[in-house]
């Protein structure tokens, strides 16, 4: 028998899909096996391409799981945003309770992803963070303007929250219900708010 070499079907891909595509392998991979002892040659065999391709796009796995964490942090806010949609009538604390209730939520059901992406050495957390940041400082401003939060100074008002919320979220939904955590993060942020 004369069995012919397999060869590998080359499939060109705009450089944006091609990305996409080799964050999703490494996002299987993570899932499946585990951050540690990831390597580009795993990531390249599950994406079905030469490890030489992985390298026009990122330089090393710390830079993959880099833009992992930058494409999760991206995902989670851009879902959770419009709950905190500025300006408007209702009752901002009412909008902050939904948010708190999605967001924990979407971390407990994304958690393993997370804890992948968050609990390697060196990983932190400062996407994730200054995304929340931002889209907090700016619910917390309008809230101020709008005369509903009488709160001395937005930043450090969203500085405390933040850090409570983290606080709160982490802890509890490793030690106690979701509906507890989230009844608690919610008196939190309504107590921080209208003080």
């Amino acid at each position: 028998m004369n069995e012919q070499p397999r060869t590998r079907t080359r499939t060109r891909l705009a450089p944006g899909i091609r990305r996409a595509s080799i964050l999703d392998a490494a996002t299987r991979l993570i899932l499946r096996d585990g951050a540690a002892g990831l390597t580009m040659e795993d990531i390249a065999t599950e994406v079905g391409v030469a490890r030489g391709t992985l390298y026009l796009y990122f330089d090393s796995v710390d830079d993959i799981a880099g833009a992992l964490r930058d494409r999760y942090a991206q995902v989670l806010t851009g879902e959770l945003e419009p709950l905190l949609a500025t300006g408007g009538s209702g009752s901002r604390l009412r909008r902050l309770d939904t948010f708190i209730a999605a967001l924990a939520s979407v971390l407990h059901d994304r958690r393993e992803l997370h804890h992948a992406l968050f609990s390697r050495a060196g990983a932190a957390e400062d996407p994730l963070t200054a995304a929340f940041r931002a889209l907090l400082r700016r619910f917390i401003q309008d809230g101020r303007d709008a005369g509903e939060f009488p709160v001395p100074d937005p930043d450090l008002t969203t500085a405390f929250l933040l850090a409570g919320l983290h606080a709160v979220l982490t802890e509890g939904l490793h030690k106690t219900s979701t509906a507890t955590t989230v009844a608690a993060a919610q008196k939190l942020a309504r107590r921080t708010l209208s003080a």
